[in-house]
């Protein structure tokens, strides 16, 4: 029988007891525009919840004001209802897209945007993904601009049921 030697081993085991070198973080790229700031903890979202609201059939914009002036907050959200994981990650790419193609132009600077991927989102063709997400910011700003106080929109007149 062949007999085995342990010598081969020991080089092995002194290579992998070496100390390793600390890998770089791995960093996400950041967004072309240094205006867009992205939204990463859960109470940045839950404030941009209790704001504005424009819903597309591809993309449901939340919005914010979060001081008078400053840089474009933008999270983004994908819920399992969309689908699994390669659908979501999907939607998250195409949103994060359109965003830094649309919110440099139709964003308002010291407003966090929450972008929410609908069920078309991953699917819909890219010139309705981004018209929907320009109508809705086009809604917002005017929304986040008109002047407050309790006739902030006007509404139609309401019917009357009384015949004259």
């Amino acid at each position: 029988a062949a007999k085995r030697c342990c010598r081969a081993a020991a080089p092995r085991a002194a290579r992998s007891s070496r100390p390793k070198r600390p890998r770089r973080a791995r960093l996400r790229p950041p967004m072309a525009n240094p205006i867009i700031q992205r939204l990463t903890k859960r109470a940045q979202f839950l404030f941009v919840r209790a704001g504005l609201r424009a819903s597309r059939p591809t993309v449901m914009v939340e919005a914010r004001r979060r001081e008078p002036d400053g840089p474009i907050g933008l999270g983004l959200t994908a819920t399992k209802k969309i689908g699994g994981a390669v659908e979501r990650n999907r939607a998250r790419r195409r949103l994060r897209e359109a965003a830094r193609k649309l919110l440099p132009e139709a964003g308002v600077s010291g407003v966090d945007y929450v972008l929410v991927a609908r069920q078309q989102t991953p699917s819909a063709p890219w010139t309705t993904l981004l018209d929907d997400l320009g109508n809705a910011l086009i809604r917002l700003r005017a929304d986040l601009e008109a002047p407050k106080g309790p006739g902030k929109r006007a509404k139609a007149p309401a019917k009357s049921t009384e015949s004259d």
